[in-house]
């Protein structure tokens, strides 16, 4: 471990002027605990992968064989704490996670912002433990991961700047074919509906999910805008752990029309 944190040391992390209190509370509470659930691992003498397939949020699927550069969070510029939307121009841009017009992106921004994302984005961290150590200590909420989704991690061109978000606080990845979480976020929904790491995610609503984290995303995010559009309170989701199966309540947050309704004011 203290070989691991000489060389996180020795990449040179460093965090530039960020108003953690005003953007964002420090790293992510999960059960267990998210930076040692995240499968990182040497693939090969420079550069570090993921042993099996996981989601990092709704649109990102990380393979093994892509090639993880670092994880930075973006330097904060005044009062902003639109980081996406500085990093990449705006915020349609951001959410897209278009990389083709990086050039262009950076130039409309303040020069030493530019120039701390590029350096970022040129670095390479060549072991596991750094991956570990910056999951374990940065703000989840804020922090970036830059990868090769090619696997080629010497190559510029074709890297991905993504952030990371879960799934009402569900960390889900495919390590046995399946969808599975792998931790959960504490006081998130996801507790509250009584899922627990090791689960085995088999429908939401009334879709079968199979062993495609992509398909699940989409079935997910479906399901819950029509739960959400139903003024409904939760929508169900079947899992299986132990071989049993049993079905929890995903709660959903109240919309102000059945808040209105329901006699709030």
């Amino acid at each position: 471990m203290i070989r691991c944190l000489a060389r996180f040391l020795t990449a040179g992390l460093i965090v530039t002027t960020l108003q953690a209190q005003d953007v964002a509370d420090g790293p992510v509470k999960m059960t267990p605990e998210f930076c040692f659930t995240f499968p990182v691992t040497q693939l090969n003498k420079h550069d570090v992968s993921v042993k099996y397939p996981v989601m990092i949020n709704p649109i990102t699927v990380l393979k093994p064989g892509m090639v993880l550069r670092v994880i930075y969070v973006p330097p904060v510029q005044g009062d902003t704490v639109d980081l996406l939307g500085a990093h990449k121009g705006n915020m349609e841009q951001s959410y897209s996670r278009e990389t083709a017009n990086t050039d262009a992106h950076a130039a409309s921004l303040p020069p030493e912002m530019a120039h701390e994302i590029e350096k970022q984005r040129r670095r390479v961290w060549e072991v596991p433990g750094n991956f570990v150590l910056a999951i374990a200590q940065l703000p989840t909420d804020v922090m970036h991961l830059i990868y090769s989704p090619t696997g080629n991690s010497a190559r510029t061109s074709d890297l991905v700047d993504t952030s990371f978000s879960f799934f009402d606080g569900m960390f889900v990845g495919s390590p046995d074919g399946g969808v599975q979480v792998l931790a959960v976020e504490n006081g998130s929904y996801a507790e509250q509906a009584g899922v627990k790491a090791g689960d085995e995610i088999l429908g939401v609503g009334r879709a079968p999910i199979g062993g495609d984290l992509n398909a699940f995303a989409s079935t997910f995010a479906a399901v819950k805008k029509a739960a959400k559009d139903a003024e409904q309170q939760s929508f169900p989701m079947t899992v299986r752990a132990g071989g049993t199966t049993r079905t929890v309540a995903m709660p959903l947050t109240p919309s102000i029309k059945s808040f209105l309704n329901g006699g709030g004011l």
